[in-house]
Parts: structure tokens; sequence; C-alpha cells
């Protein structure tokens, strides 16, 4: 009788994540100090939008009295706007165990820490698909992406200012049949020069809507490694976590596209 042998194992390397997505966009300000805005969030200040009725044009004549003025002549700022309610902190966590041996436990950190790495922006981008839509309400329809790109065009333009267009990674190649796609060092922009975010978690979340926001910035601990014993079951656990925060200034224009797409 023979014995067959063992398959000879392999380790897969581990792998960077594939796609910048929301992650690589955000402005972040990494922190090791306490996180002063886990419990309440971060309520972001508007500096560049919403002041459209404090802007004006004037259209007396130069030589006009005061007397000959009126209301709509005045110089006046409006009331400041208000800010976006704030945007609430995220934990995500990754975990793995093994046996109580040595080998297993680095096995079991090396584990936890890979996981949590690959999957952590998809679920923050899900999450902050979530916070967009509530904030778009309703999304305006629109026949195709052309049309939704040339929508959110002019709602950013409107703005003078350069936005984000979020949308799932389904849409890159019917952005780039219908040449809506500019491939740049960093990522992809739209032909207007507006920043593509294409992001796995915005597959389910955001489907066949698109939606422009301003530049995101974030805050964000440390990754934080914790293991734990359970000897009577002779198990090790490892989990990988963090807390962060996402958030925008301005929720800029939102579309959603009526046609089937890929």
């Amino acid at each position: 009788m023979t014995t067959g042998l063992s398959p000879v194992r392999f380790d897969a390397p581990l792998v960077n994540p594939s796609a910048p997505g929301l992650w690589g966009v955000t402005q972040w300000t990494d922190t090791s100090e306490p996180l002063r805005w886990l419990p309440s969030g971060v309520e972001i200040r508007p500096w560049n939008y919403g002041f459209e009725e404090s802007f004006g044009v004037w259209a007396a004549a130069w030589d006009a009295a005061q007397s000959d003025l009126g209301p709509e002549d005045v110089k006046q700022a409006a009331e400041r706007p208000e800010p976006l309610a704030a945007f609430a902190a995220i934990t995500t966590w990754a975990a793995d165990e093994c046996d109580l041996m040595a080998p297993s436990r680095d096995e079991a950190r090396t584990r936890a820490a890979q996981i949590h790495r690959l999957r952590e922006p998809i679920a923050v981008e899900a999450e902050f698909a979530a916070r967009m839509l509530d904030d778009a309400d309703t999304p305006t329809a629109v026949a195709d992406l052309v049309a939704a790109v040339g929508a959110l065009d002019e709602a950013l333009a409107a703005t003078n200012t350069v936005g984000f267009i979020h949308a799932r990674p389904g849409l890159i190649s019917v952005a780039a049949e219908k040449n809506q796609l500019v491939r740049t060092g960093v990522g992809w922009q739209t032909p207007s020069g507006h920043r593509w975010v294409f992001g796995g978690g915005y597959i389910d979340a955001l489907g066949d809507k698109l939606v422009a926001t301003s530049q995101p910035f974030g805050w964000r601990g440390e990754v934080a490694l914790r293991t734990g014993e359970d000897l009577p079951l002779n198990r090790f656990h490892a989990i990988a976590e963090r807390s962060l925060v996402i958030g925008y200034e301005a929720l800029l224009g939102a579309v959603e596209i009526e046609e089937e797409s890929p």
C-alpha cells in the first residue's frame, strides 16, 4: 500500500488594495490623540458653498442718488448657511482565531490585519454612500451616463469649484465607451476636470445613482490590534479595528440613470 504525500503548502502573498476609491481622494487627518470626534462626530462649517444670497451684481445707475435706490439695490449679506448634520464616526473591525501555538498566533495577527486592510475601505464607502443619499433626498432622473455627467457638470460649474463624482465601478466601462473618462496620474476625471470616485462599496449602495460632493475630509485613528486567549478552548483571538469619520462641506448634486447599464 502506498501512502499519498500531503500537498505542498503555499502562503499567498499579502496584496495591496486594488483601487484608491474614496480612501484615495479623502484629505485625511491622522491622529494618535484621543478621538474627540468619536461620541458626536464632526460638523463641517461651510466657507465655500451656500452663499448665493450674499452675492449680487450691481444693477443701479452709477450716478444714482440714494433716493433712487430700492430694497433690491442694498448690498447686504444673507444669513450664513447652516452646516450639514454632523458626520458620525465609524468603527471597522476584522478578526481571526487559531490555537495557542506561537506560530499560529503570529498568523492570526497577520490575517486580522490584512482582512481589515482590504475590507475597511469598502465598508466605509458603503456607509458614506448612505449618508450622501440622505443628504441628496431625491436624485434627478436622467436618460444615460452622458446626461448624468452633463447634469452634474452644470451643478458643479454653478459653484465654480472642482467636485468629486461618486459612482459604482460598473460604470467605468460605460464612461470610457462614452468618452467621459480621462485618465490622470491619480485616477480618473470627467472631460471637464471633476474627479471620478469609483468604489467597491458603492456597488449596491449607489446602484445607478451618481452623487457629486465637495472635497471629502477624513479623521482617523491608528489601527489597533488586540488579542485575547480562551484557555479552556485552546483558542487565540486577534482583532484589528479602527475608528474614523469622513464628511464633506456640501453635497452638490445627485442624479439617477434610468436606462440599464452594466
